[in-house]
């Protein structure tokens, strides 16, 4: 025991203690671990991203040697010497004689060929791009079927406007003469501009002779409804192959009319019944055949009613859509001035509350007017769309005027309004107002 302490702790023979002694040799013992233990892991981080650089590089010249297009090494190593010549002539000196993979211009059946030469040869060739490639006339065939494609595609009649497709199945039973059709799904029907959805429902006749037209279910706010519906229609054998199936897509709202958003035709002399069949088609995108330009300044939906018992007219402003923004590129503040005009003047105004900052503002705000039946017959109802300008003058973005003179969708308006007492909502089309 006296040995071990006298070789390991030499300190007792002075007059520090064992315990100050033990401290001694515990922070000696840390000091040599540091000193090993922190040169060895920084050896191991060196040793790694050393390995990790090499990997990179490596991956690069893949990558290099990938973009220059599939090339092939050479079997026989071709000394320096061999390409003193082509070094001589450009100038360029050689150095030691050592390998490094070239691209060897040429080649053969095998493709480009690499050669291992000197690293003082002449630099790769630039590439000659693949469509500036020299390319011989004899490998075009002016009647080949790309060509032809090419031609109907420019030969072709302008491509029908898609809106979705239908999945539906036919069965006719020729002893009793009656043609089923089962409505299964639509799918990837078109979202109206403003709510990024839509209620779709068909209506199905078959033309031309058939005068009743059946409806499908509504289905509430989707693109990709499933109807799983049938309906029959009684058809005798004979006039089949005349008949065309007609399927109308409706779009539902309840402020106005529905409005026919597609269409499919299926002429029946094309389909062979003797079976049950199962189809998808395209749905068409239904518009209204007579050309007419809608202005660009937007729509609005309004009802009207007129009660001749206590000479009321009720005007209820439901929304707006499509408003253009204000010349400083700002959303406008819009409100509806509902005016009524007789013999060109003004007998009485109101209007609707504000709403800020929206191109499609909602009222729902009804403005009554009391206007005597011998009046109704010959007065003007006018509704003005104004931006409020808090800085300035209002400015007007467009109007929609009623009145037995007007033409279009606004005359159909005021007709139902002296035909029926219950008010029926329909869209306007915004129009430029007049300058004073």
């Amino acid at each position: 025991m006296a040995d071990f302490r006298q070789t390991f702790l030499p300190c007792l023979n002075s007059s520090w203690t064992e315990e100050q002694c033990t401290r001694l040799n515990m922070v000696a013992g840390w000091k040599v671990a540091v000193y090993v233990v922190l040169p060895l892991m920084l050896l191991c981080i060196a040793i790694a991203l050393l390995c990790i650089y090499l990997k990179r590089r490596r991956l690069r010249q893949y990558t290099s040697m990938k973009a220059r297009g599939p090339v092939t090494i050479s079997p026989s190593r071709t000394s320096i010497k061999s390409h003193q010549s082509s070094s001589e002539s450009s100038g360029t000196p050689l150095a030691e004689e050592f390998w490094v993979p070239v691209l060897k211009p040429g080649g053969g059946e095998a493709g480009s060929a690499v050669e291992l030469v000197g690293s003082q040869v002449q630099p790769f060739s630039r590439r000659r791009p693949s469509m500036s490639a020299r390319l011989e006339n004899s490998s075009f065939d002016p009647n080949s079927e790309m060509y032809k494609r090419l031609e109907m595609m420019k030969t072709k009649e302008p491509t029908i406007e898609y809106a979705g497709e239908l999945h539906f199945a036919l069965h006719y039973n020729k002893d009793m003469g009656i043609l089923t059709i089962r409505l299964i799904q639509a799918r990837d029907l078109q979202p109206r501009e403003f709510s990024g959805t839509a209620d779709p429902y068909f209506k199905i006749s078959v033309l031309p002779d058939e005068p009743r037209t059946l409806q499908s279910k509504i289905h509430r706010k989707t693109l990709d409804p499933e109807f799983e519906e049938k309906f029959a229609f009684e058809i005798p054998p004979t006039d089949l192959p005349n008949r065309t199936i007609r399927f109308l897509l409706f779009d539902y709202d309840q402020f106005s009319r529905d409005e026919c958003v597609g269409q499919v035709l299926l002429p029946l002399e094309n389909v062979d019944l003797s079976e049950r069949v199962e189809l998808w088609k395209m749905i068409e995108s239904y518009k209204i055949r007579t050309p007419e330009k809608k202005p660009d300044l937007g729509d609005l939906l309004m009802t009207a009613s007129y009660l001749p018992t206590a000479e009321r007219l009720t005007i209820v402003i439901l929304k707006a859509r499509g408003l253009e923004n204000t010349p400083h590129n700002k959303r406008p503040d819009p409100y509806v001035k509902v005016s009524i005009l007789y013999a060109g003047k003004r007998l009485k105004k109101k209007k609707t509350s504000t709403r800020h900052s929206t191109t499609n503002p909602v009222y729902n705000e009804a403005l009554v007017f009391d206007v005597g039946r011998e009046f109704m017959d010959h007065v003007y109802i006018e509704l003005v769309i104004v931006h409020e300008n808090r800085f300035g003058q209002n400015q007007g973005m467009g109007k929609v005027v009623l009145s037995a003179e007007s033409e279009g969708e606004e005359l159909e308006h005021w007709k139902s309004l002296a035909a029926s007492r219950k008010g029926t909502a329909r869209w306007h089309c915004l129009q430029p107002l007049q300058p004073d």
